[in-house]
């Protein structure tokens, strides 16, 4: 069993870099330097500073679904925790557990039952993607209504499953309440804050391709931001990186961007997370050294 856990750990990182390396083998090295040597930084800082935010407006929507569940939890520890769970999920990659499960474990430490704590996670999971698929909805109505011209070159077939996809995500609570209207009730709660906090993500990507030079429509970025960011769901990357660069050039090729801008910038929106699990590193450490304290010595 033991043999089996540490094999699990180490699967998400190999597939992670595997996806990277088979990626930069596809890119051209003369573009992708040429990419990165014109990257305005200033409009990345901006993406980090964006990214920052919206994590801020995350934890306090995880906040409210915990409390809602009956578990009092200040802003301070609820912001610690989910900063602490973003370090464990980009510094220690493929490391001793995942940032969702250490929410749980903290919430669990508090004396919230880990089914009630990983509720709330899966919550607060569930409430993000539906934002996420909502605003991506909306734009791609903007476009419509805006717009005569095709808003991507991606196959019609492909086009048409995506936007069914986000269709029904957007209207998953409403399909979901026969079923468990308690938890759709825990989605709606916190709705506005979610879609701020999308917004803020959404913007901070954007912020990332600009600083690439690449030239793109904003409503259709934003418009296929969902499928982007829910690539990153796939459990195959290390630190955060891998399958969030594989579905960005995908989505990202039917507006014609390059493959070397789309990976590029979805590095560099994977930095912004990695430079927010740095600075909460020393929370994190300090947790773990007071816990190693208290551990009963035999």
């Amino acid at each position: 069993m033991e043999k089996t856990s540490r094999l699990k750990r180490f699967v998400k990182p190999a597939l992670g870099l595997g996806l990277v390396a088979l990626l930069l083998s596809q890119l051209q090295p003369a573009e992708l330097l040429a990419t990165l040597k014109s990257t305005d930084w200033q409009w990345a800082l901006l993406g980090l500073l964006l990214a920052c935010f919206a994590n801020l407006a995350c934890s306090l929507r995880w906040r409210k679904i915990v409390v809602q569940m009956g578990q009092p939890l200040e802003k301070g520890p609820a912001l610690q925790l989910y900063f602490q769970g973003i370090t464990a999920n980009t510094v220690l990659p493929g490391g001793i557990i995942g940032g969702d499960i250490w929410r749980v474990l903290g919430l669990a430490k508090m004396g919230m039952s880990k089914t009630s704590a990983t509720q709330s996670v899966v919550l607060d999971r569930a409430i993000g993607f539906w934002a996420l698929s909502a605003l991506a909805l909306a734009a791609f109505c903007a476009q419509l209504i805006l717009s005569d011209r095709p808003w991507t070159q991606a196959p019609q077939a492909l086009v048409v499953i995506y936007l069914l996809a986000l269709l029904g995500m957007s209207f998953s609570p409403a399909l979901l309440w026969w079923m468990k209207a308690k938890w759709v009730r825990g989605m709606l709660v916190p709705a506005g804050i979610s879609v701020g906090s999308q917004l803020l993500t959404i913007t901070a990507f954007l912020c990332c391709l600009t600083a690439v030079r690449a030239e793109f429509s904003s409503l259709a970025v934003a418009t296929l931001c969902a499928g982007i960011f829910l690539g990153a769901v796939v459990p195959a990357s290390i630190g955060g990186f891998g399958s969030r660069e594989l579905a960005s050039v995908f989505f990202l090729a039917g507006l014609g961007i390059s493959p070397e801008a789309a990976f590029l910038a979805s590095v560099l929106f994977g930095l912004t997370a990695t430079a927010q699990g740095l600075l909460a590193l020393p929370s994190w450490l300090t947790r773990e050294r007071r816990e190693e304290r208290l551990k009963p010595k035999n």
